[in-house]
Order: structure tokens, then sequence, then C-alpha cells
């Protein structure tokens, strides 16, 4: 009878450890599918974080750009290589060379690069814009100036001009300046004479050229 009494305990133990195992078996591939989840969202949630990050890194290079390519034609200082006053074109045809993606490759006419860093002079990505004179219309000058702002990661064809990698964003400003009431035979007394400035219309191109290459 004390030899039954002792292994009565003993059997209810195994028992109770066997229920445990089969439980833990039970819920092992919930748990597993759980880690793999919350694996999977962490890493989506990463991935998305990133993608914010280099947008609107290739959106700031884009304005950076922008402004900068903008005082090289108010200037009249733009490099040879993208000399605005030697890419002359009517507004019909501005439109459809910065809308084809050929217009973006290296060395392409009127297109040049602008340096992109921030005020501590860390670099925020690269810059591209395409100069055009705009030779209708209005009387005066009238410039469109194009940007491309590429991320620090952004890798692009040099066949194509296409983004391999990374983000790229797309601004546009139309330049304006009328015709100076300062020169010719009419022209005022110089001291009651001011030249006229620089106006500027500004766009973010939700088409990007990238959508029509040609």
């Amino acid at each position: 009878m004390k030899r039954r009494s002792r292994q009565a305990p003993r059997a209810r133990h195994l028992a109770e450890r066997g229920q445990a195992l089969v439980v833990l078996m039970l819920l092992l591939p919930a748990l597993t599918a759980a880690t793999a989840l919350a694996v999977r969202s962490a890493i989506t949630a990463a991935r998305q974080l990133q993608a914010q990050q280099t947008s609107a890194q290739a959106q700031e290079a884009a304005s950076l750009a922008l402004r900068q390519c903008e005082a090289l034609v108010m200037a009249a200082l733009a490099p040879d290589a993208a000399d605005p006053r030697t890419v002359a074109v009517t507004a019909a045809q501005a439109k459809q060379t910065w809308n084809r993606l050929s217009a973006w490759r290296p060395g392409a006419l009127g297109l040049g690069t602008a340096t992109v860093a921030g005020p501590d002079g860390r670099s925020l990505g690269m810059g591209q814009c395409l100069f055009q004179r705009l030779t209708d219309g209005a009387q005066g000058l009238r410039f469109v100036v194009t940007a491309r702002g590429l991320s620090a990661d952004a890798q692009v064809s040099v066949q194509t001009g296409m983004l391999l990698d990374g983000a790229e964003a797309w601004q546009q400003a139309m330049l304006r300046k009328a015709a100076d009431p300062c020169l010719g035979a009419s022209a005022p007394s110089a001291p009651t004479c001011a030249p006229p400035g620089w106006t500027r219309r500004w766009r973010t191109l939700i088409t990007p050229p990238a959508a029509n290459p040609g």
C-alpha cells in the first residue's frame, strides 16, 4: 500500500508534464508566427521611414538646386556647358524638352549640375538643372529653370537618365524680367529710371519626366 501511494504522485507529475508539453507544442506555431509578423512589421516600418527620409532629401536637393540655378540665370553667370543664353526655345519646345527623360542624360544640351549641401557643409544629394530661354511671348527676358533633386544614395542610368535607386524630386521656376525702360532713345533721364527686377513663378512637378521617357 505504501508503495502505491508513492507512485501515484509521481504518475500525476509525469501526466502534468506531458500535458504541459502538449500545450507548448500547440502554442509554438502561433508564437513563431507572431514573432515573424512582429519582425516583418518592424522591417516594413524601417523601410517606410527610410523611403520618407530619402524622399524628403530629394525634395530639399531639388529646392536648393533650383535656387542656385535661378541665381546663375539672374546673374547671367551660368557655366558654358549650361549657359541658359545658348538654349533658346519656344514655350512649347521647352515643355517638350524638359518632359523627355533623354534631356536629363549627362551631357545633354542645357543641363548643368548644382552642389547640394546643408548649412554644415554635409552633402544632401545631387542636383541637376535644365536651363531654357524662351523666345516667344512678352518682351524682355524669360527663362524656364527645371531642377531635379537626387537623394544621396540615388543612382541614375548614364544611358537613359532614368533613376535606378534612391529618390528624386522635380521643381520648376519661370523667371521673367521685363524690357528695360532705361535703354533706348526714348528712355527717361537716369535719376527717374529704375531697371526692372525679376519675377518668379514656382511649382513642383507632379508628373516627372521619368514617366515620359523619350
